[in-house]
């Protein structure tokens, strides 16, 4: 049999799949190598974290970048090893050094230190000039020293100038305590919403390094929601996640239904698909969406006809959504 393993009978899943980047950190753990060729195409690229790149001599690093470019993977430094560079007041020799070490991609970040905008406007520049691909990154990564939504946004739509590939949301290894997640690593979707409600979610890439995180992002946002700091150890699992080949997303790609509005409306959607017929209190319990984001969704979908609202024959004080099955 050729191709990948029952694909002849279940069908070829790349149609399943519409898209969204994977960008995988390497710590200098195991890589598993004998599997890079299978997985090489559900990886965008790899960063190889922190300043973990001035551990290795310019011969070993070259080597591992090469390696990864032999199986089409492009590779970032961390965006620290750039601060640190730019606090040192060597900035131009970094870039020429990670140019000639072979990295294909320059992050530029903020995570430990601030950097001037015409320092960054240079790095852009060098970037552009020389063929590689520019990332920036934004957040802090001191939890106790994190920015407010609005300095999130600001930032984000400050380094928009900078043409980047992709403007990425920090996140660090722990996925707790940074930007869009609480101490205890949940989401906070306000922050998601207002997000991408500035920027399209096609240049926004958040790093979720818990595989929980991944899941309700493709849930909440789409399968073609751009996740960072992706453990190898993960890339096939959040894989088939956004093909809907595990029983989290299993049914969420519906391609023959398109849902407008804020990642809230995607997210009802599915629960009312998958689960109604369901009441309002039941959908607060299964999302943790509020009342008022909630009601909001429901009435926008109702609108769209894609959900259909009627009163429930025991009590006639509540409301129960299901499908509009008209439009299926």
């Amino acid at each position: 049999m050729t191709g990948k393993f029952l694909e002849d009978y279940l069908g070829n899943v790349k149609s399943w799949h519409s898209g969204g980047s994977t960008m995988v950190i390497d710590r200098f753990a195991a890589v598993p190598w004998e599997n890079i060729p299978d997985l090489s195409e559900y990886i965008s690229y790899v960063k190889i974290g922190w300043t973990l790149s001035m551990l290795l001599t310019e011969k070993n690093l070259s080597e591992r970048i090469q390696k990864f470019n032999a199986s089409g993977l492009p590779v970032s430094h961390g965006g620290t090893l750039m601060e640190m560079a730019v606090k040192k007041g060597k900035a131009d020799d970094t870039l020429q050094r990670l140019k000639n070490a072979g990295f294909n991609i320059v992050e530029i970040s903020e995570g430990v230190s601030e950097m001037p905008v015409k320092v960054k406007e240079r790095i852009a520049d060098f970037v552009h000039s020389n063929g590689m691909r520019l990332m920036v990154e934004v957040g802090k990564k001191n939890p106790r020293n994190q920015l407010s939504l609005e300095e999130t946004v600001q930032k984000i739509n400050e380094s928009v100038d900078l043409e980047p590939e992709f403007l990425i949301v920090e996140g660090r290894e722990s996925g707790k305590s940074v930007e869009i997640f609480d101490d205890l690593g949940e989401i906070k979707w306000d922050w998601v919403n207002r997000i991408l409600e500035e920027c399209p979610k096609e240049k926004i890439m958040f790093e979720a390094p818990l595989e929980r995180q991944q899941v309700e992002l493709v849930i909440r946002i789409g399968a073609n929601v751009n996740l960072g700091n992706v453990s190898f150890s993960s890339v096939a699992a959040l894989e088939t996640q956004r093909r809907g080949m595990r029983g989290d997303t299993f049914g969420i790609l519906d391609t023959t239904v398109k849902v407008n509005g804020p990642p809230s409306n995607k997210f009802v959607y599915y629960i009312v698909a998958n689960h109604g017929p369901i009441d309002q209190s039941a959908i607060m319990d299964m999302t943790g969406i509020n009342r008022k984001t909630l009601q909001t969704s429901l009435e926008e979908l109702i609108e769209s006809g894609l959900i259909k609202s009627n009163p429930d024959r025991r009590d006639m004080r509540r409301r129960i959504y299901s499908l509009n099955t008209g439009i299926q």
